[in-house]
């Protein structure tokens, strides 16, 4: 479909947007039956229709109407609140629809035919997501150029405020929502609270429906927001600004500056806006943010088999000889592993590891089997995948299940160190279970439990240079995105890789740092499986008062600076050591030159003791057909 831009107007009609409403009432409908509905369908509007043979439209309620009434009980009906304007038509422009629902101040508005039939619904998230998915460019680059400035003491709160007065603001002001601010002093997001906030919860209500009139102490803000604010920079791009309100359907972004400090907010009618009408008149364009920069094709990683990871040999100066440790898998396993159930949050996963250190948890079922293994390289995995803000119903109690890693392989307690090596890397897992000769589980042994066995029983001397993984498959720019890293990571079982410009060294990405952290959701009043990645915590204040911004997720965001490099003729058992300091799987490799010629990471010794245990196999296998010929 060809879309014009013709001085400033967008020539997109009503029809092309316009969606079915989630639910419809008729006008004797108690008005606590539609804001149960408003909660159930997440719906910024509900049409009323004067009976259901005609279907034509007596009017309509949005959010505001449904929080009209201050006590739990009512006995107001839906045709007490309605409102009857904008109406909109079928053939009517775009831009006409948006001045009309402007003029009414709404965010929401139904769709009618000439016979006043209602056909549809139309919302400013439709209207954005329409833009989006048509590939329409906004007439101006930046959040900055679009943001509401103007007033904005109106749209912030602090948390001690009481809710009476967030109340008064949505319905008698229209304003679609307010930042929660850690103090006036200290504009600091630290939540948002949106008429939907008071729609899912009832313990905010003022009034006692049992004796009119009676007020009771109102709720402070801090009981009934959203924790944890989604931000905007005034350079981020309003693409990238548009695409999360749509995704996530935010009334508002709070707009901070380089200290977090709030200096604007974003509406989803100021996203419209600057679509139809370009940047807000005074306002200085910005370089906007660089997005992710595109993967040339040289820098995408192939596929290779478990197989063929383990057994492709790096081109090397020497042959590198191995002798075997003469460990058994009793001798280097650990008898205990901390565990979490199927039924416990990522929340609660990653609490667990900082309690208690580890990097790896075992999953149980209700019986207490082991069904899973849960390690931070999991939990980057899924986070990569899912971009910037990853959200899951609280009721979803399988949510674990989505992360771990379902597969644990099992090794005999006789198995040498490098065949459970082979085990573990064959089956792409960080820890596997030792059994006893009649099966039973006697113990567990990591991936960083083979790294300590070889740095401790390995004889004879490995050079960084003889494990090196070459430069072209093991380094990403800064502004590669983050899926790519970890698509890179995976199709070519890395646990770390260097973030590096040229030969300039900006950190590793490594698989053992789990750099996100959960934030707590008001939903119930505890602990949500809502994840939100924080790239820059804020310094000071309450633990509460953090943030996330909205720009894709890129390497620089989950790199960790390190302050060492190796060498090449750096012993591995040093650069062992240096994993250990570093607190990392993995270190870049610069030469004598300065040249960055690669990484060395935990899994290219795992690889040295896995391509053993498979020369070992290889050998017995030829013995035995020797054998058998003769």
């Amino acid at each position: 479909m060809l879309m014009l831009l013709v001085y400033g107007e967008l020539w997109l009609k009503v029809w092309e947007v316009a969606r079915e409403p989630q639910a419809k009432v008729l006008p004797r409908t108690p008005l606590t039956t539609a804001r149960a509905l408003f909660r159930r369908t997440e719906e910024r509007i509900i049409p009323i229709i004067k009976d259901e043979k005609t279907g034509k439209l007596y009017g309509f309620l949005t959010r505001i109407e449904a929080i009209i009434p201050t006590s739990t009980k009512s006995n107001l009906r839906v045709a007490d609140v309605a409102r009857e304007h904008p109406q909109l038509k079928i053939d009517d422009d775009i831009d006409k629809a948006v001045k009309l629902m402007e003029e009414f101040k709404t965010d929401a508005a139904p769709v009618v035919d000439d016979d006043g039939r209602l056909v549809g619904v139309i919302t400013y998230r439709d209207i954005i997501k329409s833009f989006l998915s048509r590939g329409l460019r906004p007439l101006a680059e930046t959040v900055g150029e679009a943001m509401t400035v103007k007033n904005l003491d109106q749209y912030i709160i602090t948390p001690d405020e009481r809710i009476n007065r967030v109340w008064s603001k949505f319905v008698f002001k229209g304003i679609p929502g307010l930042v929660v601010v850690r103090s006036k002093e200290e504009p600091v997001p630290i939540g948002v609270i949106t008429p939907f906030d008071l729609i899912r919860k009832g313990r905010w209500r003022f009034h006692r429906e049992i004796e009119a009139g009676k007020i009771t102490t109102p709720a402070k803000v801090k009981r009934i927001m959203t924790r944890g604010a989604v931000v905007a920079t005034p350079d981020t791009p309003i693409e990238q600004a548009a695409k999360v309100m749509a995704e996530n359907d935010f009334s508002i972004l709070p707009v901070v500056d380089e200290n977090g400090r709030v200096i604007g907010i974003l509406t989803q009618a100021d996203v419209v806006r600057v679509y139809m009408k370009g940047a807000k008149p005074g306002r200085v364009a910005v370089k906007p943010l660089p997005m992710p920069k595109p993967v040339e094709a040289e820098e995408r990683a192939t596929y290779r088999s478990e197989q063929q990871l383990i057994t492709e040999v790096v081109p090397r100066e020497r042959e590198v000889p191995y002798a075997p440790m003469g460990v058994t898998a009793r001798e280097a396993m650990r008898e205990e592993l901390p565990a979490i159930t199927i039924n416990d949050t990522v929340e609660h996963a990653r609490r667990e590891m900082l309690r208690r250190k580890t990097d790896y948890l075992l999953v149980l079922d209700e019986a207490g089997r082991i069904v899973g293994v849960v390690s931070k390289w999991n939990m980057l995995k899924a986070i990569a995948l899912k971009g910037p803000i990853w959200r899951r119903r609280v009721y979803d109690k399988f949510f674990i299940d989505y992360v771990m890693s379902k597969v644990v392989p099992r090794v005999k307690e006789d198995e040498p160190l490098e065949n459970v090596a082979l085990k573990m890397l064959s089956n792409n897992a960080e820890v596997v279970i030792v059994e006893d000769k009649n099966g039973n589980t006697i113990g567990f042994i990591t991936k960083d439990d083979l790294i300590d066995a070889y740095a401790k029983h390995h004889v004879g001397k490995v050079f960084v240079k003889d494990l090196v993984v070459p430069r072209k498959l093991s380094t990403v720019h800064p502004h590669h995105s983050l899926a790519h890293v970890i698509n890179k990571m995976q199709t070519l079982h890395l646990d770390a890789v260097t973030v590096a410009e040229g030969n300039i060294v900006h950190g590793v990405v490594s698989a053992n740092r789990l750099p996100f952290v959960a934030l707590e959701d008001s939903l119930v009043a505890r602990k949500s499986r809502r994840l939100i990645w924080v790239r820059r915590l804020v310094k000071a204040g309450p633990r509460k008062a953090r943030y996330v911004k909205v720009m894709p997720l890129v390497a620089a965001d989950a790199m960790v600076p390190v302050k060492r490099t190796l060498k090449p003729e750096d012993n591995i058992l040093d650069a062992i050591q240096a994993f250990k300091e570093e607190g990392v799987d993995g270190l870049p490799v610069i030469d004598d030159n300065g040249n960055l010629i690669g990484t060395v990471s935990k899994n290219s010794i795992l690889r040295e003791m896995a391509r053993h245990a498979q020369v070992a196999v290889a050998k017995a296998e030829e013995k035995t057909e020797e054998k058998a010929e003769a």
